[in-house]
């Protein structure tokens, strides 16, 4: 069966420092159960959304069209370095509440979603889409409730991200918007 290597890929690029997993941990402040459903059913909803259109119609668009594909990468690149910018900035204060709307275009941009509907989706005839799709909701579940977590850790009781924290997330994010940029500009 193929879910197992499926889950184990998803898994591994999942649970990577990226643009969704760094609004998850932002997000962290002040969490309730409430709070952290709605977060967690946000990108859950946002994931699939990527992935089924990115692996049940996108694929051949994005292929036979490379300007579209560029210019997907050039906004998902754009997206993640105004948010490195923005944590870059935000000095020693107290986190802000990170909106539900800022997380789901974090996670509609992330690259992540396409590399995950384009090539890690196993081929209908191999496995049912039902399981593919159970199997990507209860990964995406587990590696955000961890990003969740490692919020609460790093945020801790002063709900300050440390001076080494955040630019160390922040450039992580620069980085990931300089591979997206290079991609299409070179790609």
């Amino acid at each position: 069966m193929h879910l197992l290597p499926f889950a184990a890929g998803v898994f591994t690029l999942l649970v990577l420092p990226g643009p969704t997993n760094a609004i998850l941990a932002m997000a962290s402040r002040d969490l309730t159960v409430g709070r952290a459903i709605g977060l967690l059913a946000t990108v859950i909803s946002a994931y699939l959304a990527v992935v089924l259109l990115a692996s049940g119609f996108a694929g051949s668009l994005l292929h036979d069209h490379p300007v579209v594909s560029q210019g997907v990468k050039l906004v998902s690149a754009s997206w993640v370095l105004y948010l490195a910018l923005r944590l870059w900035g935000i000095g020693s204060s107290r986190v802000e509440a990170v909106s539900v709307r800022q997380l789901a275009v974090t996670t509609l941009l992330n690259p992540k979603s396409l590399i995950i509907g384009l090539t890690m989706v196993p081929p209908t005839q191999e496995v049912t889409t039902t399981s593919a799709i159970a199997i990507l909701a209860s990964v995406l579940l587990a590696v955000s409730s961890i990003w969740l977590f490692v919020g609460r850790v790093i945020l801790g009781r002063e709900k300050r991200i440390s001076s080494l924290v955040r630019r160390c997330g922040s450039a992580t994010l620069a980085a990931f918007s300089a591979v997206l940029t290079f991609s299409a500009l070179g790609g």
